[in-house]
């Protein structure tokens, strides 16, 4: 470390039926060279045999468990434990995600050498069959800006690829366990608006692995999609006033992409609710295809999908 300085660090992982993936999660903290690293794994509710596998690693970790209160609750519980041992910097790790190469030795120090609240690392993506979408983004000092505009435009980095100082995400108020969906855009994006220190580091990676089923991401229930129309829409609001309010545009294109996929879905109240919000705000475009921008525009969103579903049923 700069300056012979050793901060420690506490990595979090919160588990909700991770049986297949949590051990290799673990071993790729463990397998860190850094010398004061303290890994948190919360078991949120689990069914499975998540506990059997974690306790295999009983004497290397604190294992914290509770019923099931989601994924945001249980990256609280281990934010509350990483302040109580008195952290300095906090990653927070998805359990069916690992880690690659000295990347907390590489954030730490990049931290130490720019006083950063936030450093990140690169991200890359893993699919089902094993390979990988490798990404390299963002370089040196990030503006706040710089990161908003680019993960509302796909270059996004979840959290398993950001080292968090403690004290700066306490100060944001940690994650937002109401939400069922868009988790990591809205703390993401909420830290962002109070303008912290962004640095990217170079050692290592982060991998995003595909393959899970029971992923967040996959969730296209009513609740999942009302918690990402709020937790994006609520970022509207905050934003106004501020230099991010440039980007509402790619705000309002995520959330046309939320009614659209509440109409697919059967949600049609949601949808309604949706596109009413969008055109208080005097957004009238149909993003997607020139065929989609056209029939969505003459038809309107919710008939366009509906004719569409027609057509498909016809066809079966």
């Amino acid at each position: 470390m700069e300056n012979n300085r050793c901060p420690k660090v506490c990595v979090v992982i919160p588990v909700y039926n991770a049986q297949t993936w949590i051990s290799r999660a673990i071993q790729s903290v463990l397998g860190q060279n850094y010398p004061d690293l303290c890994l948190i794994v919360v078991d949120d509710g689990s069914t499975d045999k998540s506990a059997t596998e974690i306790a295999l690693f009983a004497n290397e970790l604190l294992f914290l468990e509770g019923e099931n209160r989601g994924a945001c609750h249980a990256r609280n519980l281990g934010l509350k434990a990483a302040k109580e041992s008195a952290a300095d910097y906090i990653l927070f790790l998805d359990a069916d995600d690992y880690l690659e190469g000295e990347i907390i030795a590489g954030s730490v120090n990049q931290a130490l050498l720019t006083n950063a609240d936030m450093v990140v690392s690169n991200m890359h993506l893993q699919h089902g069959d094993g390979s990988r979408e490798k990404r390299y983004l963002y370089k040196d000092q990030i503006q706040p800006e710089e990161f908003y505009k680019g993960w509302m435009s796909g270059s996004y980095v979840n959290p398993s690829g950001v080292l968090w100082r403690v004290d700066f995400i306490d100060r944001i108020g940690g994650w937002d366990e109401s939400l069922a969906r868009a988790q990591d855009l809205e703390i993401t994006l909420r830290a962002l608006q109070n303008r912290p220190c962004i640095w990217k580091n170079e050692t290592g990676a982060a991998i995003h692995v595909r393959v899970n089923p029971n992923s967040i991401s996959n969730n296209q229930s009513e609740q999942a999609l009302q918690s990402r129309f709020r937790a994006v829409s609520g970022l509207v609001d905050t934003a106004q006033g501020t230099t991010f309010s440039k980007y509402d545009g790619l705000m309002y294109r995520e959330i046309y992409h939320i009614a659209s996929a509440a109409f697919r879905y059967g949600h049609v109240a949601l949808g309604r609710q949706i596109v009413g919000y969008l055109k208080e705000r005097k957004y009238r475009k149909h993003p997607g295809t020139l065929l989609h921008s056209v029939v969505a525009g003459i038809l309107g969103l919710e008939n366009k999908i509906r004719l569409r579903k027609h057509v498909g049923q016809k066809r079966h």
